[in-house]
């Protein structure tokens, strides 16, 4: 449901899997189902999503739509159908999610949010590191710097990504680097952000402190006004050790170097350094070649289909969707009010 956006993800997601037929696409706009029905070749479009439902008897519905839609659809979709995937965030309130929540235990439905950055390659690589006992986080730093309108002139984005009714970039963009910190920190109990509204009618550039209920911190660092892209998370251990992740180049990296106070070391620094360049470069001439933009909804999808058929909890939970609306809605309300939010979940 939903044939804009990210939607050519999810399908070419399907098409790897293989044991997956796709019955039918969705959308208000009949054109644009047609046109990516066509070149992915599925045979029926709807523009009703129930009568797709009532029709194609699905087993399982992927959501694609805005967030302001999610909460009717899913409910209307809930009783209808076994299995359900929707496009993060889960909904515009903490509010929305538990009605979710509610009515996906009633009738038993088996629901995923889309959190498909926990499937990185690198991301579950850092996770693995974390819980083998070996590197003891002490913190997590989380930085997306963009421009909207680049991402917009390349229909990465579109004007309702900064519209208050969609709950802007903290909601769009935002709640990736959320989900992230939830995560690898999952007890975090209060939140500092502090940014403005410089270009655009929502916040568009602002950074979040978080704070651990056992002393570890979290940092998010998130700007839509940015001439030059920068994605990278940071992992720091209480003994010094540093991971990096470069999101985009599917390249993690441990960070062990000794300052450069003498030409030994600013040779051994600066051959370190290049080495790293090249392997940055290497790791995304890869991750272009292999379509890697569609490996972590492909891991995602897959896991969820698999939790499907052997009757597992979804690898990414409607609580879990609710935790990451929550923190969401502390980073907004500390930017509002200019002070520190408790984090209840």
């Amino acid at each position: 449901m939903g044939c804009g956006g990210i939607a050519d993800v999810h399908l070419e997601s399907y098409k790897r899997i293989g044991n997956v037929k796709i019955a039918a696409l969705c959308d208000l706009d009949i054109n644009r189902a047609k046109a990516l029905a066509a070149m992915f070749e599925v045979k029926k479009v709807y523009t009703d999503y129930m009568k797709m439902v009532e029709a194609e008897k699905p087993d399982l519905v992927d959501v694609c739509t805005p967030v302001t839609t999610h909460l009717r659809i899913l409910c209307d979709l809930i009783e209808a159908v076994p299995a359900i995937i929707v496009e993060k965030p889960m909904a515009l309130n903490v509010s929305e999610c538990e009605e979710i929540i509610k009515k996906a235990r009633k009738h038993g439905t088996k629901l995923c949010i889309g959190h498909n950055q926990i499937f990185l390659p690198t991301i579950q690589r850092a996770k693995s590191f974390v819980d083998s006992g070996d590197f003891d986080l002490l913190s997590l730093k989380t930085v997306v710097k963009e421009d909207f309108e680049f991402l917009k002139a390349h229909k990465w984005a579109a004007d309702w990504n900064v519209s208050p009714k969609y709950r802007g970039i903290i909601w769009e963009s935002c709640c990736h680097l959320a989900y992230l910190q939830l995560h690898f920190l999952p007890n975090i109990i209060e939140v500092y952000a502090v940014g403005n509204k410089v270009k655009y009618p929502v916040y568009d550039d602002f950074a979040v402190i978080l704070r651990t209920k056992d002393k570890r911190y979290g940092i998010i660092e998130l700007s839509w006004l940015s001439k030059e892209t920068e994605i990278t998370y940071e992992l720091r251990d209480k003994s010094g050790k540093c991971l990096e992740i470069y999101r985009d180049y599917d390249y993690l990296v441990e960070k062990k170097e000794v300052p450069p106070y003498n030409m030994y070391y600013v040779a051994k620094n600066f051959i370190v350094d290049e080495k790293r360049i090249l392997k940055k470069w290497i790791r995304y001439g890869l991750r272009y070649i292999r379509r890697g933009r569609i490996l972590p909804t492909y891991f995602l999808i897959r896991s969820f289909i698999n939790s499907i058929e052997k009757d597992l909890p979804p690898p990414v939970s409607p609580e879990d969707g609710k935790k990451t609306i929550a923190l969401l809605e502390c980073i907004e309300k500390s930017l509002d009010e200019s002070k520190p939010t408790a984090l209840h979940v």
